[in-house]
């Protein structure tokens, strides 16, 4: 794999799908299309996940992997290029615009996009990034096990911010928690670091959500911090203490390590989520059953992709520590 790393990635051309690293493999039976961002401002983040799925198709003999370049807009080659085309499936796109965009040029092609917006699952376009419904709702089942009644919830002005507080509010009103003393909902367009802990102390509340690490976790008086584990796993110390809802296993310590000795740097939770869709197209192939409906199990543990509601997963509650993190609790 490490002599994989080394092979330059060419240009798209006017004329064909350019492969990327993975034109090492020779045409096979089956052909799976990664659509990916592999230049502009999320290049890092494309070839994050392109790396895992080079490590999960290594042992792959059957099946044909392209990867075309999403942020290259100037050669327009995708339309004339994927209409001919026939497609086992296709893993991606990340962003929620530009899956609308090759869900209509192929509308009978399974899509295992990296979108967590459950609004984009259509029976043949599947939201497998992590959906952050399924997260909250585990954790506000951990806190109402923990007989913990009152929050205030921290959230970015944006379109990101009124996502979570719709899902927020829906899932608490499950709980009868509503606006009110037992629930106050602050949203800010920029807060210092002091300003947003000395605010959390003083609202006197037993949990506080946020997605930013805008609160000083040691210096809570009286309060969990409750995040998502995108932000949760995110390098650095920042939310060391913080309590996220997610899943680990055998399969995904091992894809860590295997991960970070080729690669030199740890995986990105999209990039374990790149490794499991590649999972799922082998094991669709190689047993000719669908993609949807059936277990599957990978870095995510057991999941599998619902018609309706994109991929699902097993969640446990766990708390960040300076080592890792460690498991409180089993949800869902």
């Amino acid at each position: 794999m490490q002599h994989i790393e080394k092979i330059p990635v060419p240009k798209a051309s006017s004329d064909e799908l350019f492969d990327s690293r993975l034109r090492i493999f020779a045409p096979k039976e089956n052909t799976v299309l990664l659509l990916l961002p592999l230049s502009g401002n999320n290049e890092s983040v494309g070839r994050g996940i392109l790396n895992a799925c080079l490590l999960a198709s290594g042992n792959i003999k059957n099946i044909d992997f392209h990867v075309l370049d999403t942020a290259d807009r100037g050669k327009h080659v995708a339309p004339r290029y994927l209409r001919h085309k026939n497609f086992a499936a296709i893993i991606g796109p990340i962003f929620f615009q530009e899956v609308a965009q090759y869900g209509a040029l192929l509308p009978h092609v399974p899509i295992l996009s990296f979108s967590n917006n459950l609004k984009i699952n259509n029976g043949h376009i599947f939201a497998c990034g992590l959906s952050p419904e399924d997260e909250i709702h585990a954790l506000f089942a951990y806190a109402d096990s923990q007989q913990i009644k009152s929050f205030l919830v921290m959230l970015p002005d944006g379109e990101l911010g009124n996502q979570i507080q719709d899902i927020i509010r829906c899932e608490l009103k499950k709980y009868g928690v509503e606006e009110g003393d037992d629930l106050e909902i602050l949203r800010y367009s920029s807060i210092s670091r002091k300003a947003a802990t000395k605010y959390a102390n003083n609202s006197n509340k037993k949990a506080i959500f946020v997605i930013n690490p805008i609160i000083n976790i040691s210096k809570l008086e009286n309060a969990q911090v409750f995040t998502l584990s995108s932000a949760a796993l995110s390098p650095g110390d920042a939310w060391e203490g913080v309590i996220f809802a997610f899943s680990d296993n055998p399969e995904q310590r091992e894809f860590i390590e295997k991960y970070h000795a080729v690669f030199g740097v740890q995986p990105s939770v999209l990039d374990m989520v790149g490794h499991d869709l590649v999972k799922v197209v082998k094991e669709s192939i190689n047993y000719e059953h669908p993609i949807v409906q059936n277990l599957y199990f990978g870095c995510l543990g057991e999941f599998l992709i619902d018609k309706q509601n994109g991929l699902r997963r097993k969640l446990s509650i766990y708390r960040r520590t300076d080592s890792g993190k460690e498991e409180l609790s089993c949800t869902n």
